[in-house]
Formats: C-alpha cells, structure tokens, sequence
C-alpha cells in the first residue's frame, strides 16, 4: 500500500519485537517460580557472569544490565535487603564499592538461570538447530552493528 516503505525491514522488526515479547512473559513467569523479578533476574546474573568472585562495580552493573545509574543503586539496594548481594568497599579503589553476590544469591541465580535455560531451549527447539546457529550470527552481527555505533 506504500511503495516508498521498506516492508520487509518492517516485517523483520515486527517479528523481533514479537518474538521478544514472548520471550519476556516465558521468563517472567519462569522466574517468578523463584520468587525473582527479571530486573532481580538481570543484575545477579551480571553479577554471575563476572570473570571472578571479585564482584562488579556499579558503573560495571550499568554498562552490563543497561540502565541508568540511579536504576543500578535503587536496584542494588533492593535485593541487598532481600540478602542476594553485598555491597563491599573496594580495595583497589577507596572511593568504590564492589558488588557481589551472597550465598544465597549464588543459590537463586544459578537455579533461575537453569529453569530459564531449560525453558527457553524448549522454546528454541522449535527451530532447527542449524538454523538457530543462523539466526545467532545474524543477531550477534546486527547488535554489533548497533552498540559500536553508539
């Protein structure tokens, strides 16, 4: 109905976002099985996903889960009350602080990380193998493309 319109660029994009979206419900409700939000869910799996127990820095937690600076310290702040992390001066820095996980938050990511795992290569079967190994490629190439021209 408009030639000028680039419609299959449209139609890739619609179906990312919808995609997406499932994607999120299958999560949030696998994860409130483990009494997790997905924001809880994405800052202790940043945490996780450091090199070492070391902990990461808030400026690190930003960069990691995306959001602003006053996001990552009200969400910190969160689940240090539900006992999921510390937050720890750092030793190589005396005036930054280190977050890192508690025992207990190691315990909840790691068997939230694996339901959402289980739930989404479920999930994914539905598509070839090789052609999700396609699919991922496309995606890491397209994402690289966006974050380096920022």
């Amino acid at each position: 109905q408009r030639p000028t319109l680039d419609t299959p660029t449209l139609a890739l994009t619609e179906r990312v976002v919808r995609l997406a979206r499932y994607l999120e419900i299958g999560r949030r409700q696998v994860l409130a099985s483990h009494a997790l939000e997905v924001w809880e869910y994405d800052v202790l799996f940043a945490l996780r996903a450091a090199e070492s127990a070391a902990g990461r820095s808030p400026s690190e937690l930003m960069a990691a889960t995306q959001v602003a600076s006053g996001t990552v310290t009200n969400r910190v702040d969160r689940l240090l009350r539900r006992n999921l992390v510390t937050r720890e001066p750092d030793p190589s820095d005396h005036r930054g602080v280190l977050v890192r996980l508690t025992t207990a938050g190691r315990r909840r990511i790691d068997q939230a990380s694996s339901a959402v795992a289980t739930a989404e290569e479920a999930l994914w079967a539905n598509l070839a193998e090789r052609r999700q190994s396609q699919l991922t490629a496309a995606l890491r190439e397209m994402l690289s493309a966006v974050e380096n021209s920022d």
